[in-house]
């Protein structure tokens, strides 16, 4: 294809891997794989835009269509707190427009977090309890991955309370019911 100056991602349809959501996060169009079919058929190339796959499923269960580049985490400082760093949190945070990601390792030696250095901690379960004190008593949000991803579905900064599943140790096996 001559006209093809800008990179696609092609799929069968929307999906949460960690290629999709990085796509999402950094304007990379998310496109059918009928496209490439019809410009086979049509032995042209068609335009992608009647093409594009949704964002995603959004935090109320409903698809979320998919919208040019956005910066849902613009000015923010991120800690990411996990057992091992995790690449797709961090390229998350950063993709999304954040000012600064540093991650740190959660172990039971971890402890206080500087004072003022952050915006929001995204962690899960085994944040250590003096990293979990530390943030809390210094009124800075804790948010699980949860947060970041439907930060990036729906192109802009959701509010850190406004779902229980944002929570950092979130359960979903109390109100499963499949």
């Amino acid at each position: 294809c001559k006209a093809a100056y800008q990179s696609l991602l092609i799929a069968d349809q929307h999906c949460r891997t960690k290629k999709y959501l990085l796509c999402l996060a950094s304007g990379v169009p998310c496109v059918s794989h009928i496209w490439v079919r019809d410009c086979c058929k049509e032995n042209k190339l068609l335009n992608y835009r009647n093409y594009l796959l949704p964002a995603g499923v959004g935090p109320d269960d409903a698809i979320v269509e998919w919208h040019p580049r956005s910066s849902p985490f613009e000015a923010l400082r991120v800690l990411l707190v996990s057992q091992k760093p995790d690449e797709l949190w961090a390229q998350l945070a950063t993709m999304g427009g954040a000012s600064s990601v540093r991650q740190l390792q959660a172990n039971p030696e971890s402890s206080e977090v500087p004072a003022g250095k952050y915006d929001v901690v995204v962690t899960d379960h085994t944040c250590p309890p003096a990293v979990e004190k530390s943030v809390t008593s210094q009124e800075v949000p804790i948010v699980s991955p949860e947060w970041l991803i439907q930060s990036v579905i729906c192109g802009e900064h959701l509010g850190f309370n406004s779902r229980p599943q944002y929570c950092h140790d979130y359960s979903s096996s109390s109100s499963s019911s499949s």
